[in-house]
């Protein structure tokens, strides 16, 4: 009897050492906020290589809020091994926020001798947009259009659909109550919402108060439709002045390239001020409501596709760009 004591004793303090023993090692602690963030990283019983680890978590974070505007997933997990006191340790970075999916593996060889961190700069980055590859080094275009929704919208939609492309509509908010069915399409095909404001009314007189209520009341409308608010706002007629610039809060985009397509509504002169203008990173302005520019998308795509375009949203464009777009700014290319 006394010797099976002292053995389960014995076995108690194996177990009691080899949980130490992992104790010394790290400890897996877990970061969950309502579903949004969610994050697993190590502990390790050393302030410096957790600080190291902590200002990285923390700038990560940080970067997501700022560039997704605060309308983000993100779920970052680790994995590691320890080579005689050299521990390899890799953060397996998502972040998902505006249809634009960033993916990052993040290296860290940790010396738990001289207690000394070496953050790789060699990130194995890819960014997907819906499985949409879209490659830095090639020319992108961003095509916007105004003033919709209506049925045409719909049309222009399925033929960016159609060859992989995306854009960007900056929706009016006293069209999107008659057209709820058409907003949920645009935001299932993974196109980006803008803000055109409420009624369209010129707002370089307005008061500021008169400012954010027409932008405010458009950005609800699109929220209860998408469950997500729009990052950008190009206001009516795109005139603008400091006030409004102060009042609105989102970056501002206009264009330089203008099809002058309420003018004109002829689809082959549409598309050749496109085709005959076009230069890597410029911003289209066209409108989703003409059935002339419908039939121009149709012509237009397959060509600027053949010429080695990419067509993408503006918030794609800016993206791949490595601009920064930041709220009070007006943007009318991405160069």
């Amino acid at each position: 009897m006394k010797k099976m004591v002292v053995t389960i004793l014995l076995i108690i303090v194996s177990l009691l050492i080899i949980q130490n023993l992992f104790d010394d090692d790290i400890k897996n602690i877990e970061y969950i906020v309502d579903d949004k963030i969610e994050i697993y990283y190590p502990k390790f019983k050393n302030n410096q290589i957790d600080s190291y680890i902590n200002t990285y978590l923390n700038e990560t974070i940080e970067t997501a809020k700022y560039n997704f505007n605060d309308n983000f997933n993100m779920y970052i997990d680790y994995d590691y091994y320890d080579n005689d006191g050299i521990i390899k340790l890799k953060f397996y970075q998502n972040v998902f926020g505006n249809n634009v999916e960033v993916k990052k593996t993040k290296i860290f060889d940790i010396n738990t001798k001289t207690n000394t961190v070496n953050i790789s700069s060699k990130d194995l980055e890819y960014d997907i947009y819906y499985q949409k590859q879209i490659d830095k080094n090639k020319k992108m275009i961003a095509f916007t259009f105004d003033d919709g929704p209506n049925h045409n919208t719909l049309k222009i939609i399925n033929t960016l659909k159609k060859y992989n492309a995306s854009a960007t509509f900056f929706v009016l908010g006293s069209r999107i109550e008659k057209n709820e069915k058409i907003i949920k399409i645009m935001n299932e095909y993974n196109m980006e919402i803008g803000n055109h404001t409420y009624s369209h009314k010129l707002l370089t007189g307005s008061s500021s108060a008169d400012i954010e209520k027409e932008v405010k009341k458009t950005n609800e409308l699109i929220h209860k439709i998408t469950n997500t608010y729009p990052r950008l706002v190009r206001p009516s007629y795109g005139s603008f002045n400091n006030k409004i610039r102060k009042s609105v809060n989102m970056p501002i985009i206009i264009w330089n390239i203008d099809t002058l397509d309420w003018k004109y509504h002829n689809s082959k002169r549409i598309a050749k001020k496109i085709l005959s203008k076009v230069e890597d990173g410029d911003i289209v302005l066209m409108h989703d409501i003409y059935s002339a520019t419908a039939s121009a998308i149709e012509i237009v795509v397959p060509k600027l596709i053949e010429e080695g375009y990419q067509i993408v949203s503006v918030s794609e464009l800016f993206y791949y760009k490595n601009i920064e777009l930041k709220n009070g700014y007006v943007y009318g290319n991405a160069r």
